[in-house]
């Protein structure tokens, strides 16, 4: 029985000295984006790879290889000179796209730990998406849009798995980096996305979440200016709108369409415009019950908007075959 209880304790402290000589590297970032890799910020960038207490320690560093899945890599594991200590500084500059490892030895244990790998860079140059609702938006060109009251834009940095903080402007900051007290800056507005409702020139300043020191400003070029107002092609998307305000013939038409009634005899403005917006069609003075041409439109829908000397604006929808 005795020989039993000490073979068994042997046994077990040969067992837990075992365990105890598996070197598992850990650093700061590990893990962040994949498993067993690190991102540098930039090339001055470090990261400090740790492993348990042990003897004696030897890190390695073997260079990345673009090989297919299950090929070896061909490149050599290099001992690393000089690093023999618990930790191995690894920078931005020296050390992109290698693999390290260490050996560890603990007694008459030696083992090596799990590769893990400096996969690259952990940065991207914000940029901004809008996200309109359909129907809502013309675009005027040069990131300059009209949108319909009552509509939203939701508006987010493309680059939104880098970025954390956020300064959201409604127009040109008074200065970079955020100055508290900036009227431009939209207060308590601090996340990835921001819904704008109003008129404004919008942009923002972001500071990585992974590199929370570097911190970009979004471009003035790169900014995005909404009018938001009662456009005449916010009607299109309007299930409000009265589509008997003025008389249209035939409808749908082929190539001919009238508008209102020969009696009515009086000049007016008159405009007829795309699904977009855009205006295709003018005449300052139109008289009711004239034949227009539409010969030259292409097919599809289209807005009338007759506008009469007294200042009152009339619409209707018509088809164009």
């Amino acid at each position: 029985m005795k020989n039993f209880l000490l073979n068994t304790i042997v046994f077990l402290v040969f067992l837990t000295k075992v365990q105890a000589c598996v070197p598992t590297i850990t650093s700061p970032r590990m893990n962040v984006f994949s498993q067993n890799s690190i991102l540098f910020c930039d090339n001055d960038d470090t990261e400090v790879l740790s492993t348990q207490l042990y003897d004696s320690y030897q890190w390695y560093k073997q260079e990345w290889a673009a090989v297919p899945p299950g090929t070896p890599n061909p490149n050599p594991w290099i001992a690393i000179q000089g690093a023999n200590s618990q930790t191995l500084t690894i920078n931005g500059t020296d050390d992109l796209l290698y693999y390290f490892k260490v050996v560890v030895v603990q007694g008459a244990c030696s083992a090596e730990s799990q590769v893990i790998l400096a996969d690259g860079y952990n940065f991207g140059l914000p940029y901004l998406i809008a996200n309109f609702e359909p129907g809502t938006f013309q675009s005027l060109g040069n990131n300059n849009f009209n949108v319909c009251n009552g509509a939203s834009v939701v508006l987010e940095n493309g680059f939104d798995q880098v970025y954390g903080l956020h300064t959201w402007y409604k127009c040109i900051p008074v200065g970079i980096p955020p100055v508290p007290g900036d009227p431009c800056i939209i207060p308590n507005e601090n996340g990835d996305t921001y819904t704008a409702t109003t008129t404004g020139f919008y942009g923002f300043w972001a500071c990585t979440s992974y590199c929370p020191n570097i911190c970009l400003f979004l471009d003035l070029p790169n900014f995005i200016q909404l009018n938001f107002g009662e456009w005449l092609f916010c009607s299109l998307s309007n299930p409000e709108f009265d589509s008997n305000s003025i008389k249209l013939y035939p409808n749908p038409t082929t190539q001919v369409l009238f508008v209102g009634n020969q009696s009515d005899n009086q000049k007016t403005l008159l405009k007829i415009m795309d699904m977009s917006g855009k205006v295709v069609f003018s005449i300052s003075d139109y008289h009711y019950g004239e034949p227009i041409d539409l010969s030259t439109l292409e097919a599809g829908s289209y807005l009338l908007v007759s506008e009469t000397e007294e200042g009152k604006i009339l619409r209707n929808k018509f088809v164009k075959k």
